[in-house]
């Protein structure tokens, strides 16, 4: 059975309902009606998520304010049930709505993974440490379920047989040809002598020297004329052989394609792999055009997010991030900013908004996001640029749910970018985008 997060709240204590079985209903209600509208609209996962997994979200976040349009709907005096926005108890509907939704729609499914991986390790969740680890550990689990069947190598491939039905035999109405004996024996009488018919033989058979021959003539075209006759009622019918065969080559093309199908979805799989270590080795970028190790560690660990993500499909296993995140750390550590091998996230986020290495990236996040409004991924304060200065600590923090002074490794800044841009890809094909709020 599904597990109801609402509830775990409820068990934590950070819900209080005073027992009140009829406003329990109403947050269900108002779970099912965000969830829905989730689903119609899954850009918006990245930021559900965002704002569901932050204790110390900002009570007028846009995000915030959809679900307490929808509670207030089902529970018309919560405004005076509480003395501030309740933010604990729309966060816990937002979860539940999430998982409703991801457990239905896999590109959410992706979203909500690589989203909470990326911003958990940042938020001070301790009370519901073990919700948010159940909730990962179910909707990772069914991520990984339908990337591992994408990513698998079968060790035998099985064609099936060729699925063709002949035709069924062509009936012709046939009649065994005759000879015509009276007209044959009448022939044969006219040529035996000058007794009749329509070509006798002139002379007796005693006119030996002369009625041999013409006996000869007239017998042999007499049996000719015969058989001629037969010949032509034996001449075979037609028969249109265009159609059995044209279905035949149609069956076997069918058959060869999805043998050839069936051959290349079962080396897929191996064939990413091999790519994937031969890209590993090579450390050259095809998005730069440059060897990821020419590059400051940085900027490269953002360009092999970038160029990893564009080698593999929206449905992939955790364990990629894990080779990502190996990959980042063969790369040579020599940046004079850096203070053990870490860099602040506000620089981080200039450099990725101003360096000129990093246009590939800045044009993908811009494609895969809208203007930032309320919070969400750093893609969009990378991708659309409101200023040319530096983002100010506040805005970082508000709109990208990351403190400014958080330090990141080069290979923990790659990661980061990469699921933000596996979310972000699993989403953009949503008709729905945020819009700003007057």
């Amino acid at each position: 059975m599904e597990q109801e997060f609402l509830l775990k709240f409820l068990e934590i204590g950070a819900i209080d309902l005073k027992g009140d079985d009829t406003k329990l209903e109403k947050l269900r209600s108002t779970a099912k009606e965000l969830a829905a509208n989730l689903r119609k609209a899954p850009s918006k996962a990245i930021s559900y998520t965002m704002v569901a997994v932050d204790p110390e979200i900002e009570s007028s976040d846009p995000i915030l304010e959809e679900a307490m349009s929808i509670l207030r709907k089902q529970w018309e005096t919560v405004v005076y049930a509480f003395s501030a926005r309740p933010v604990g108890i729309l966060r816990a509907l937002l979860l539940d709505a999430i998982m409703q939704a991801a457990r239905l729609d896999d590109a959410i499914a992706v979203a909500f993974i690589n989203t909470a991986r990326n911003v958990l390790p940042h938020t001070e969740t301790s009370d519901e440490a073990e919700i948010w680890r159940e909730a990962v550990s179910e909707i990772e689990t069914k991520v990984d379920a339908r990337a591992e069947a994408e990513w698998a190598t079968p060790e035998m491939i099985t064609v099936e047989p060729l699925q063709y039905a002949a035709p069924a035999p062509v009936a012709v109405d046939y009649e065994a040809p005759s000879v015509d004996r009276s007209t044959l024996r009448e022939s044969v009488y006219s040529a035996a002598g000058p007794w009749g018919g329509n070509n006798p033989n002139p002379h007796q058979p005693s006119q030996n020297n002369h009625w041999a021959p013409g006996f000869a003539d007239r017998m042999t075209a007499a049996i000719a004329d015969a058989l001629n006759k037969m010949a032509e009622e034996l001449a075979p019918v037609p028969v249109d052989l265009s159609g059995p065969l044209s279905e035949l080559a149609e069956a076997v093309t069918a058959h060869v394609d999805k043998a050839l199908f069936g051959f290349s979805g079962a080396t897929a799989g191996l064939q990413r792999r091999t790519n994937l270590l031969w890209w590993k080795e090579a450390l050259y970028s095809p998005s730069a055009h440059a060897s990821y190790l020419d590059l400051p560690p940085f900027e490269a660990s953002a360009l092999m997010a970038l160029d990893l993500h564009e080698q593999i499909p929206t449905y992939s296993p955790a364990s990629v991030s894990a080779f990502l995140r190996e990959a980042i750390r063969c790369l040579p550590v020599v940046d004079d900013v850096q203070k053990n091998g870490e860099r602040e996230v506000a620089s981080l986020v200039e450099d990725a908004r101003t360096v000129a290495s990093m246009q590939p990236f800045r044009s993908l996040a811009a494609k895969y996001t809208s203007e930032p409004v309320g919070r969400g991924p750093l893609l969009s304060l990378i991708g659309h640029l409101r200023s040319s200065g530096a983002i100010e600590a506040t805005t970082l923090r508000s709109l990208g749910g990351v403190d400014a002074s958080t330090r990141m490794t080069p290979s923990e800044w790659g990661t980061y970018l990469f699921r933000e841009l596996q979310s972000a890809r699993a989403i953009s094909q949503s008709p729905t985008k945020r819009v700003r709020k007057n």
